[in-house]
């Protein structure tokens, strides 16, 4: 059975999509005195994010016409791309109800576009519903390779055009690694925009029957009051002034679908009064790849990783190894048998250990248990160990060997917790209200959750008692942002290898602070023999017992203690540096090593590679860099979005005195800035107001200016603005593919959303237009014909021919905002008219600006209707 037939009754196609286009015209709504035609249900446009093409030969394409391009496509020089190849053709399994469906072979897909030097393009790659494959991402100059990369089966990768190369037109080839059909969305763009897009729904786990809520009201009596009004909610526990965590009523429960009661209750939640903001009990994990290699290491050669941070020149530099400095390590907790805790470690943990570290059983003994299948890596051991293992005459050593170690343990069996136990922890490290830290350093080797505002906000709060926070990366070899690492205040680190170079695994882009060791098991970049590898305390089976040992793991996990470790050995030199002292020697260039270019922020190392010597003595100097900063650092601005932003600048740190202003860079003609500060100006704080002019940048192609602020303070320095500015004028020519647009059931069944009505468009000038018609209960029913009822509206791609839209890798509409659906009324007699819905391959993400975005556990797409089906008919097949 084949999806989306061509079409029979012609007559009748033809009749419908004439009157999509009158209604198109007709706009508003119907209002201001237009007529809008009787038989017309719902109609209604969709526009197209800008810079989206689609590939020329997908399988929706070859469904129709089986013969791929022989040619390259032309792209222009920035584009947000979807595209399909497969090595072989073939047919997806039939699945719940799905029936098979064919796809088609496809190879490979070759583009050609004008890139400039050093600008790099992204590949995002996808499986689908036949499985994953590899993916083969080449850059080309004529029949000259001059990078390529290849996927694991999903995620990210990218290829950038030499530094050393000119500007100019190259070439851009996407291959099938074996016979399953794959989906990838490709993107670039001059001004490096288009790296940290997500392109999947969010699907964060959670905690079923579970919910953060927070309250406008904090008072204790007000806060109360408010909670009794949530019936639905069986158990509350305050975590904060107005913040709770409340367990879902049980007969709710049983009232709903399992796998949507926790979500349904959360927007009933959300509607009630009183309520600030309610979100799921997010899941979190140990940030270590799932393929870690295990080895005891008796002679310990694999800290070569010490070295690589300079470590040895800090130690004698310091002397005492960190000695006063808690660092807190919220991880799996410690390993411990039966003689104590592990004998490298409970040398610097205070005795006796501070009540309540326990965050997962709720108790004061932080213990890893290990997992139940005995395959352990003891991940808080071994982070611990690479903070503060002590020098005791076995083993190896910690970086702050003489530093106080706090387990604070947040991650359960199998280095998993929630959103919960970890906001509670940092309640915890913050200190009593009015009352003194616990903590001076915290290590999170972890991740995966969203941005949630109430974790934010307790960081802010610990941060401004002066605890500092560093965060793990994350090891999905992408772009995207992970959060605690993502958060402000808090120093996010990407991993290297042996030789320095960004591991194969880590996360990378603008929002990256700096790198430290983590490994590469697939490497050997420091030249020892054997894969890269970070060693540090753990437990093993050894002759038939769990004992303890060293091991060795790879991950941004492991890289993050690497930092933690140094800011401990400059504050044991100089206790007063907080969050915003340090944040200033590592942008002045003072923590890192610098390549010959000097200290440049990178997607991949941020500010560079940390390196411990220089951190120890810029910390013993005691002169705390006096450097003004730009909020927000990065301007963008575009004739389709914002034409004019306001930069504030001020000092890091209010503890940094005044700058005096010596002059303002010239700008480009196509950028004007205001508020400029008169030159020898003494300022604090001031306002820049950046303006774009569209008519003096040529069309469709990013142009980047750096707005430089000279000033001297303690000496002459430098305040470099990037400045983005783009005239969209691909409106005409954007095109997401064939969309088929349907009215879907509300509730999905047997795990798909059913549609009840179909049509489909293809792009005119940039835009779709759409309509369904009453049904006249007159056979033959065509697919765009719809009962009066309540559906969701929503529109999307099919590329891979898989018969379902809006997965990942396809173009995806859903109204009124995708990610935040509505419900739509057909009422007989009444036509919808004047709707309008965006499409685009991005998914919204849950953030502090969207923060009403819910996940989707397990969302699989709208399953399309077949023209088999009942008898109906397809319409208007291009």
């Amino acid at each position: 059975m084949r999806f989306k037939g061509k079409a029979v009754g012609q007559a009748k196609s033809t009749v419908v999509m004439a009157l999509a286009g009158i209604v198109a015209a007709c706009g508003g709504g119907g209002s201001g005195g237009s007529s809008t035609p009787e038989n017309i249900a719902l109609a209604g446009t969709i526009d197209i994010e800008a810079g989206t093409r689609v590939d020329s030969d997908s399988a929706d394409v070859l469904w129709l016409n089986d013969t791929p391009l022989d040619s390259p496509q032309r792209l222009p020089p920035e584009f947000l791309l979807a595209g399909y190849v497969s090595q072989a053709g073939g047919n997806y399994p039939a699945l719940s109800g799905l029936p098979a469906t064919e796809y088609f072979a496809d190879p490979f897909d070759e583009f050609s576009m004008s890139l400039q030097s050093g600008q790099t393009v992204y590949l995002q790659a996808f499986g689908t519903r036949a499985g994953s494959s590899q993916l083969e991402l080449a850059l080309l100059d004529g029949s000259t390779v001059l990078a390529s990369d290849t996927t694991a089966t999903t995620g990210q990768i990218r290829v950038a055009v030499p530094d050393t190369s000119a500007d100019g037109t190259y070439q851009i080839k996407v291959s099938a690694i074996g016979d399953t059909p794959m989906l990838y969305v490709m993107s670039t763009s001059a001004s490096g925009t288009t790296s940290g897009l997500s392109f999947s729904w969010p699907d964060y786990p959670f905690r079923e029957g579970e919910a953060i809520v927070a309250l406008a009201d904090t008072g204790p009596g007000a806060s109360a009051a408010a909670l009794d009004g949530l019936s639905v909610a069986d158990s509350r526990r305050e975590l904060a002034p107005g913040l709770w965590h409340l367990r879902m009523n049980r007969s709710f429960a049983r009232e709903h679908a399992s796998e949507n009661a926790t979500l349904q209750w959360i927007e009933q939640l959300r509607s009630s009064p009183g309520v600030v903001s309610v979100t799921p009990n997010y899941e979190m994990k140990a940030l270590s790849p799932v393929s870690e290699p295990l080895y005891n290491d008796p002679t310990l050669g694999q800290q070569w990783h010490y070295s690589l941070i300079n470590a040895p020149t800090a130690w004698q530099v310091v002397g005492d190894g960190g000695i006063g400095q808690r660092v807190a390590v919220m991880d799996t907790g410690l390993f411990a048998s039966g003689s104590g805790w592990h004998s490298e470690i409970v040398g610097n943990l205070p005795s006796p250990l501070p009540g309540g570290l326990d965050f997962v059983d709720d108790d004061s003994i932080p213990q890893d248990p290990g997992d139940e299948l005995g395959s352990s890596v003891y991940h808080g051991t071994h982070v611990a160990g690479t903070v503060a293992a002590a020098v005791n005459g076995s083993g190896g050593a910690g970086v702050a060997y003489e530093s106080t170690l706090l387990p604070v343990r947040v991650l359960g069996e199998g280095g998993t917790g929630s959103s919960v136990d970890l906001l509670e922890a940092l309640q915890w490290v913050a200190g009593p209200s009015g009352g003194e830290r616990r903590a001076d350093i915290v290590n999170l080797s972890l991740g995966g959750l969203p941005e949630i505002s109430s974790m934010q906000s307790a960081i802010n709060t610990a941060t401004g008692k002066g605890v500092i926070f560093v965060a793990a990366a994350g090891n999905s070899a992408t772009s995207e942002k992970s959060y605690p690492a993502a958060f402000d205040n808090v120093f996010s680190v990407s991993a290297v290898d042996g030789a320095g170079r960004l591991a194969s695994y880590s996360n990378f882009g603008s929002w990256i602070d700096l790198a430290a060791p983590g490994g590469d098991a697939s490497r050997d970049g420091n030249a020892d023999g054997r894969g890269d590898l970070v060693s540090s305390t753990s437990a093993s089976f050894i002759d038939g017992s769990l004992k303890e040992s060293y091991i060795g793991l790879q991950g941004t996990s492991m890289a993050a203690p690497h930092v933690s470790g140094v800011i401990a050995l400059m504050k044991s030199v100089n206790p007063a540096l907080d969050y915003g002292a340090i944040d200033g020697f590592l942008r002045s260039g003072q923590l890192t090593e610098c390549g010959e270019s000097g200290c440049v922020k990178t997607d991949s190392l941020g500010w560079g590679l940390i390196d411990a010597g220089k951190a120890v003595m810029a910390a013993s100097d005691g002169s705390i860099p006096a450097l003004l900063v730009a909020s927000p650092a990065i301007v963008s601005l575009s004739s389709e979005g914002t034409l004019q932003q306001t930069v504030t600048v001020s000092m890091l740190s209010s503890s940094s005195g005044t700058a005096t202003i010596d002059s303002i860079s010239e700008q480009a003609d196509w950028l004007s800035v205001s508020g400029i500060p008169d030159a020898s100006a003494t300022v604090s704080s001031f306002e820049l107001t950046m303006t774009l002019d569209p008519d003096a940048l040529d069309s469709g192609i990013s142009e980047r200016e750096t707005v430089t602020v000279s000033y001297t303070t303690d000496e002459a320095r430098t305040l470099d603005i990037p400045v983005v500015g783009q005239t969209v004028s691909d409106q005409q020519a954007r095109n997401a593919g064939r969309h088929f647009v349907l009215l879907v059931n509300p509730e999905p069944v047997g795990g798909f959303y059913e549609a009840v009505a179909q049509t489909s468009a293809t792009a005119s000038n940039g835009r779709y237009s759409f309509a369904f018609v009453p049904d006249d209960g007159e056979e033959p029913r065509q697919l765009n014909e719809v009962s009066p009822g309540n559906y969701i509206l929503v529109a999307g791609t099919d590329l891979d021919n898989d018969g379902l839209i809006c997965h990942a890798g396809e173009a995806c509409a859903e109204y009124p905002v995708a990610g935040l659906r509505q419900e739509i009324t057909i009422t007989r007699g009444e036509p919808l008219t004047g709707i309008n819905m965006t499409t685009s391959y991005t998914r919204p993400t849950i953030s502090a600006s969207s923060p009403d975005q819910l996940p989707r556990p397990d969302f699989t797409g709208y399953r399309l209707m077949s023209a088999d089906q009942e008898s109906r008919k397809a319409i208007a097949t291009p």
